[in-house]
């Protein structure tokens, strides 16, 4: 009996080792099987994020993205992309502001997500001094050169949703804006085509109690370092020029971006054909904006 109670024992280890490496390789072949499915994921998104002069291609990257974002909200990468393609759909091809507003509150909010679940974050918000309310701030001040491309769409797709929205809310919002663009002007002052300067252009023309003066030098050193991205000279004009109620600098902004090569910028030639067409719709809204 004592024999046969030892075999038992025995079979009962090996069937619980066997249960646990049944176990152990089925979690192996979903992790992997995850991993194959992302980079697929991934590798679609980027093949209609190519393609997003068509605006069918451009929702289709959004639509990979967010899947492959779903499997692995740890990719600073993935969460990029992500946010810029939400931007790309909201600035250029929805024209409904209700669901444009919807698309630049995704893109900010899986920017931001990516930017929480970065090592940089959860190693910092483990030892912060700070209460929750301000992690998020003094991190962003800190935060690394990997980091800067999920804190630009963070506040790109944050600072279009506010441009129109009440004076307070701007306001309200202009810490977390300016602190982001300051950090990633520390790394790269010309990200994203002289980005962090076109931003604070267009920002400060639309925030009361900062000089104009400070949006004109953001947006001519944007230009200077970038004189063929289009988007500097459309924003200038929308913001600006209408703010000193200035129509020949408007016109003739307007003018130089629907006669210019948007090849002169390959990577931003998309980019640069739909500002042709807000540059077109801008102009022909001239009489309303100068009222």
């Amino acid at each position: 009996m004592k024999e046969k109670a030892v075999k038992m024992k025995n079979l009962h280890i090996v069937y619980i080792f066997v249960i646990l490496l049944i176990n152990c390789s089925y979690l192996t072949t979903n992790s992997n099987t995850n991993k194959m499915n992302m980079s697929s994921l991934i590798n679609q998104g980027n093949a209609y994020w190519g393609k997003r002069v068509d605006p069918k291609s451009a929702k289709l990257a959004v639509l990979f993205y967010k899947k492959a974002f779903e499997l692995n909200q740890t990719d600073l990468n993935l969460a990029t992309s992500l946010s810029k393609a939400y931007y790309f759909q909201a600035y250029f091809i929805e024209s409904d502001l209700t669901k444009r507003d919807a698309l630049y509150v995704k893109g900010a909010e899986s920017a931001l997500k990516g930017f929480q679940n970065s090592i940089f974050y959860q190693a910092f918000s483990d030892t912060t001094k700070f209460d929750n309310n301000n992690i998020i701030l003094e991190a962003i001040k800190k935060a690394p050169i990997e980091t800067i491309g999920v804190l630009f769409w963070l506040a790109i797709n944050h600072g279009k949703f506010l441009i129109n929205k009440p004076v307070i809310d701007r306001i309200g919002s202009r810490e977390i804006l300016e602190i982001a663009m300051h950090r990633i002007s520390t790394f790269d002052e010309d990200y994203y085509y002289g980005g962090p300067r076109r931003f604070f252009g267009m920002f400060y023309s639309r925030l009361p109690g900062v000089p104009l003066n400070r949006a004109k030098l953001n947006f001519d050193q944007s230009l200077l370092d970038n004189p063929n991205f289009f988007g500097t000279r459309v924003l200038r004009a929308r913001y600006y020029h209408t703010k000193l109620g200035n129509r020949e600098l408007f016109e003739e902004d307007l003018e130089f971006v629907i006669n210019g090569d948007p090849s002169l910028l390959p990577d931003a030639m998309p980019e640069n054909l739909f500002e042709q067409e807000k540059a077109k719709e801008l102009l022909n809204n001239a009489i309303i904006l100068f009222e």
